[in-house]
């Protein structure tokens, strides 16, 4: 965040989506048992430090004090409900390690996901914001 925002205090105020952010009902891929491991730490955080998070996941969000969608990701279009130019930063570096999203796309459907979300991300990012990407799954 600090290289995206030049420091941590920039971020505040700032509207930031979290594509794939995590949930409250995440589970093991291994063992199947809730785990926090795929909870939305980075929207937590972002809230925290007085930003504007908005996080977007397939999973249950219920609870948290930030802004939160259901979307399902792994379909083209799932985005369109947010309206253009509206985030300052998005990061997207979780959804394609996400297990939900692993179970519900086999891997020879991520390249056209994948040309969606940058589609999706051009299109919602004001002039000048910052986008955190990996595709490190």
């Amino acid at each position: 965040m600090q290289r995206a925002f030049g420091s941590v205090e920039r971020a505040r105020g700032k509207r930031i989506l979290d594509i794939a952010c995590g949930s409250n009902s995440s589970r093991s891929p291994d063992t199947g048992e809730r785990t926090a491991m795929f909870e939305p730490w980075f929207c937590r955080l972002l809230f925290a430090l007085g930003a504007d998070p908005v996080g977007v996941d397939a999973g249950d969000l219920e609870g948290e004090r930030f802004e939160h969608h259901a979307a399902d990701l792994s379909r083209i279009g799932a985005l369109d409900f947010l309206p253009d130019a509206s985030f300052d930063g998005i990061q997207d570096s979780r959804l394609f390690g996400s297990p939900e999203f692993l179970a519900l796309l086999p891997r020879s459907q991520h390249a056209p996901i994948k040309a969606e979300l940058r589609r999706q991300e051009k299109r919602l990012l004001k002039p000048g914001g910052v986008i955190i990407h990996s595709d490190n799954p």
